[in-house]
This record gives C-alpha cells, structure tokens and sequence, in this order.
C-alpha cells in the first residue's frame, strides 16, 4: 500500500472513531438496576416456625426473617412496583383470622378485638372492633394497608404480653410478616383470674450506696429502709458523674432467713414450698463475657418463721446508685400470689 492510500484510510478511521465517541457522550447513562432491602442475618437457626409466619414452601423462597434469597420472585416484583408506586406497600390487602383460647387451650367466648392499621386515609391509620364467636374464632376482612395491630381482652382474664400483637403485610423478608389462612387462625392466650389474696405490694425506687453497705427494706411496712427488713442489697457501683463504657462493679441480692428462687414466667402465683437459695451474686467485671450496665431479674422470696412467701422485680444499674423493686408478699403465710385486686404479678 503506497503511502497516499496509506493516509486516506487512517483519516477515514479517525472520523469513524470521532462519530462513534459523539455519539456515546449525547446517549442517556442507563438506569441503575434497584437493589434489594438489606435483610439481617438470623443470630440462631430458629427452632421452629409459628404458625402465623410464612414458611418456605420451596427452594428460593425468602423466610420471613431469614437470610436474603435473591431467587425469590417476589423480589423482582416488589422492585418493579417500587418504580410506579413509592405507596404500594401501604395498598396491600389486609385479612386477619383469629381464635382466643385459655390457658387450658379452651375457646374464650365474647372476648373483645381492636385492630389498627396503617394505611394512606387521611389520618394515616384506621381502626375497627370486634367479638369472638363461640369458638373464640374472629376475624378481619377486606381492608388495604400495611401494618396491621391486634389485641384482646376481657373482663375476668389476664393479657398475655408475651404474644405476637403487630403482622406486617408487604414486607416479605421481615420476621412478623403475615400470610392469612383461614384454616390456620393465629392464637391468642388469655389467663383466667382465679380468687385473689390481700397482698402487700408497692414499688421502691431507692438509691443503694456504693461503697458495698446493704440496704435493707421491709416489704410489709411500704418498702422502707428498716434492720427488720426482708430483702437486702448491697453493691458496689461506679461512682464517676460519666462512668466509661464498660466498668467494674458487683450486686448482691439476699434474704435474711430465706431465700430467692428466679422465676421469670408471667402468671406464676403459686410461690414454691422450697428450693430457696440465700443470696445471689452479679459480679461484672471487665473481663466478664456477659458484662451489663443493667440487671433485671424477678425472683420468688420466702423468709420469717412461720414461713412468708413473695415475689419481687429487681432492677440495679451499675452506672448509678439508682435501683427499683416492685414486690407482693402474701402476710397470710399462703403461697398464692395472686392479688385480689388488678395490681398482679407479671414479669418486665
């Protein structure tokens, strides 16, 4: 090739190179593809699946609370709504069936239902009420929205607070979201009151001293501070206005002739005949695995002779010398802990 022919063609791949270059700088960037919600990962394999929450039925289907499983369909097309409709999570149907049962597994009758839910009214939520059947069966129907609220009660029974009350209806990966099944309503747990006692109750909120002296209160006279006192705490806590982050300090709870059992169960109104250990020990230093600010704990107490039998909430903060104990002592000497009144025994 001569060197004419030579440059004629280089020029000619110039100008095609210059056209395709103009062309890419006027042409619009793509869109970016949407990403999916981050989702948690699960600290424990759950052990089971309640019965209100979606479980995976297939391979690539997202649990409800569970890893990402970018193979689920259903990802694809929240993302594709996302694009037409910021809104649509809150235009979701809403069912809801339910069945209030006894602590016996028994229907409960006539038990009142509230449902709240989100959605884009005006007031940005609605509500409606309702009773159970004969069967303890009730339910909710045709409504749009996202997060649906429910509670039940009735008159002569406790409210569980250990119960699932919030279901969501779009958000598939998140752990309360809720698929309806009529054959499969999600049950609700009501306690029976029994016949109360006359208790001696109240709440202290003491300051404790934090050089380890015991404080010593006396739970059938108000809680006050006496020598007389059944229950008795002594800890050793950070004094500095802005302790650090983590630090050293101890708690002792104890009972004087008697003894604490732990118990964190809501309705426990019997107290145990024995089993009673005197003390028990927190000690938080810096090398503790478990080391907390914040200690909640509720025992059963039994002290004196004859024997007295109660039940007490304990709440110590290692960062101050600030503590609260809410206690129900039965003077009779009964084990029932039952209150006759509304006050009850129930765990934080």
């Amino acid at each position: 090739m001569n060197k004419r022919n030579l440059a004629i063609l280089l020029s000619g791949v110039g100008v095609a190179g210059i056209a395709v270059l103009s062309w890419w700088l006027r042409s619009p960037p793509l869109s970016p593809i949407p990403q999916a919600p981050v989702v948690a990962q699960p600290t424990a394999a759950p052990t089971s699946t309640p019965s209100n929450v979606a479980e995976a039925t297939s391979k690539g289907r997202q649990i409800a609370g569970g890893a990402y499983e970018p193979s689920d369909p259903r990802w694809k097309e929240a993302r594709a709504k996302d694009l037409v409709d910021h809104a649509w999570q809150w235009r979701m149907p809403i069912n809801f069936y339910g069945r209030v049962v006894d602590e016996n597994e028994q229907p409960v009758p006539a038990t009142k239902v509230e449902f709240s839910w989100t959605d884009l009214s005006q007031e940005g939520s609605s509500q409606a009420q309702t009773n159970t059947d004969e069967r303890g069966c009730f339910s909710l129907l045709n409504k749009t929205g996202r997060h649906l609220q429910v509670r039940v009660g009735k008159d002569g029974y406790y409210t569980p607070k250990r119960q699932q009350i919030s279901f969501d209806y779009a958000a598939f990966w998140e752990t309360n979201y809720h698929e309806p099944n009529p054959s499969n309503p999600v049950i609700f747990h009501l306690r029976k009151r029994n016949q109360g006692q006359a208790l001696s109750s109240g709440e202290i909120r003491p300051t404790i001293p934090a050089d380890g002296t015991p404080a010593q209160f006396d739970l059938l006279n108000g809680g006050r501070i006496s020598p007389e006192g059944q229950l008795v705490i002594a800890a050793l806590t950070n004094m500095e206005q802005y302790p650090p982050r983590i630090f050293n300090w101890r708690a002792t709870i104890s009972v004087p002739s008697g003894g604490l059992i732990e118990d964190d169960a809501e309705f426990s109104f019997e107290a145990p005949e024995n089993g009673y250990q005197p003390n028990v020990e927190f000690d938080m230093s810096l090398n503790t695995s478990d080391w907390k600010r914040l200690i909640e704990k509720s025992y059963f107490i039994k002290f004196g002779s004859p024997p007295r039998y109660g039940r007490i909430q304990v709440r110590l903060n290692g960062g101050s010398q600030k503590a609260s104990v809410t206690y129900w002592v039965n003077p009779s000497g009964s084990r029932n802990l039952e209150a006759s009144s509304n006050e009850q025994v129930s765990s934080r």
